[in-house]
């Protein structure tokens, strides 16, 4: 069977693009695939899935090579944006932890692969403000020509964003604020998320369980939040807030 190479990838998200978008038959693709290039027909249906999976975010378990995931995932970026590259992302997370539990192995490239993508969306998203918890990039405040005072790297998971407000919703979990119902289109998707452990104090990678430990608030909430050290908890400040 001829290695499935750059150009044998192109054409498979191609195929798979189209199957997708209803163009042409599953049983079409397969066709093109293994007729105009030399892919074996189980591959070319894995190829065919890699991408309606990724695309809706879907958990996969056959496999695709490194190079056609990564390939993949850059299309996906470049013609659909961020958000279906969150979806993309979520689809090969569900992946790897698959592979980790249930196949009880290592998938290394997957895990750079998702990485690198990660800091692409999470640099795509241009937010150029910082808040506690909310740091992107290293950066050097400075105040007059005395003082420096540097913020550290915290890696940021997109993904985790994302399902954290896919699952409590676009509006403070606090106050109940939606910017969407208060300022129209302009507030649409807008909202802070809130780490309920602080990474300043970590200092350190962890795993984030994006129902567990990241809450949706409004900026007015999440500067309450941390007007002490260490930071009040989300229940403490709502409870503040009832009693007020």
């Amino acid at each position: 069977m001829p290695k499935i190479d750059r150009k044998t990838i192109e054409a498979a998200y191609d195929v798979a693009k189209r199957v997708h978008r209803g163009y042409i038959s599953m049983t079409r693709g397969i066709e093109i695939l293994e007729t105009c290039n030399g892919m074996n027909p189980n591959s070319a249906v894995d190829y065919i899935y890699s991408y309606r999976n990724l695309i809706e975010g879907k958990r996969f378990t056959r496999t695709t090579n490194a190079a056609a995931t990564r390939y993949y995932l850059e299309m996906i970026f470049k013609e659909n944006g961020r958000d279906k590259l969150l979806n993309a992302l979520s689809s090969l997370r569900q992946h790897i932890d698959y592979y980790e539990t249930v196949g009880n192995s290592s998938v290394i490239k997957g895990k750079e692969i998702y990485e690198e993508l990660s800091r692409q969306a999470q640099v795509s998203t241009n937010d150029d403000y910082i808040f506690p918890d909310e740091v992107n990039e290293t950066v050097e405040l400075r105040e007059g020509k005395v003082r420096s005072v540097h913020v550290n790297i915290y890696e940021r998971n997109p993904v985790a964003r994302a399902q954290c407000i896919e699952h409590y919703g676009c509006y403070c979990f606090i106050c109940g604020f939606d910017f969407l119902s208060i300022y129209g289109e302009i507030g649409r998707d807008f909202i802070h998320v809130h780490h309920e452990l602080e990474l300043s104090i970590i200092g350190r990678e962890y795993v984030i369980d994006p129902v567990r430990d990241l809450k949706p608030v409004c900026p007015n909430c999440h500067s309450m939040i941390h007007r002490r050290k260490p930071a009040y908890s989300v229940d403490e400040i709502k409870e503040q807030l009832e009693k007020s």
